[in-house]
């Protein structure tokens, strides 16, 4: 067991993808593969103080963990369907108070509205506070919550589809967890109509089309989700890529907006 941190960003990766296998080490630009990319921009957080990748004991990704090596990142492997159970192998090896989750397809996610929401859940004391529905572009958001929240859903659901996601059971007990959406500091109407995720072919000709013209080359000076949306305002023919992909969805259900 590790020392235990505050804060930590757990990075939810694996090779296996059913419409871009691979997806998590395509090139994104110059040297740097998508989840190197995530691992690095996770590094300009104010608040984590350890990254861990989550990635399985499936022999592709063998792979993921030589780029945790290359990116001198910590990483757990553990099973492939049951990533809540990852999860929690990840926080008895790497114990934390408050978790930070990203998916390894979300090369754009806000680093600036993720610091945010450690700052509310500190100040409010809630279990979970998520802004994906709340006004960010597809692929820009995270979530966070506590290590004991996520615990006490591991001890109550022994469903297949909690333990795939990890965190509908949140947002379906909110008579269990104390929780919220953030809305973003600058909400922008094109963000709802901007698919910033990785799934498809289309998706990645998008973001590699978005880095190129907007001569993105490192993960530290990454034009922030109000910059990338002005400059899709006034290039809005490039939205026509993956305006097509049709998102795989879970439901939601209602948060208490803040």
């Amino acid at each position: 067991m590790k020392n235990k941190v505050n804060v930590q960003i757990i990075i939810q990766a694996r090779m296996n993808s059913s419409r871009l296998p691979g997806k998590i080490l395509k090139k994104l630009v110059g040297d740097f593969t998508v989840l190197e990319w995530i691992i690095e921009r996770a590094k300009c957080s104010k608040y984590a103080e350890r990254i861990v990748v989550a990635t399985t004991e499936n022999f592709n990704d063998n792979k993921t963990v030589a780029a945790c090596i290359r990116r001198g990142c910590d990483y757990l492997r553990g099973s492939e369907e049951d990533v809540l159970k990852r999860f929690i192998d990840v926080l008895h090896t790497f114990p934390c108070n408050i978790v930070l989750q990203i998916n390894a397809d979300s090369p754009f996610f806000d680093v600036d509205e993720m610091d945010r929401l450690v700052e509310f859940i500190k100040e409010s004391g809630l279990d979970y506070v998520s802004n994906h529905p709340g006004g960010l572009p597809l692929g820009t958001g995270t979530e966070a919550f506590t290590s004991e929240s996520l615990l006490l859903v591991a001890s109550k659901t022994n469903s297949p589809y909690d333990h795939e996601h990890v965190t509908p059971y949140f947002y379906n007990h909110p008579e269990i967890f104390k929780q919220s959406v953030m809305s973003p500091l600058n909400p922008n109407p094109l963000a709802k109509q901007t698919r910033l995720a990785l799934d498809t072919p289309e998706d990645l000709e998008f973001l590699r089309q978005i880095m190129g013209q907007m001569n993105i080359s490192s993960p530290i000076n990454q034009p922030t989700t109000s910059e990338i949306l002005s400059f899709l305002e006034k290039h809005s023919n490039l939205l026509g890529i993956n305006k097509n992909v049709v998102q795989k969805t879970f439901p939601i259900r209602d948060y208490k907006n803040i």
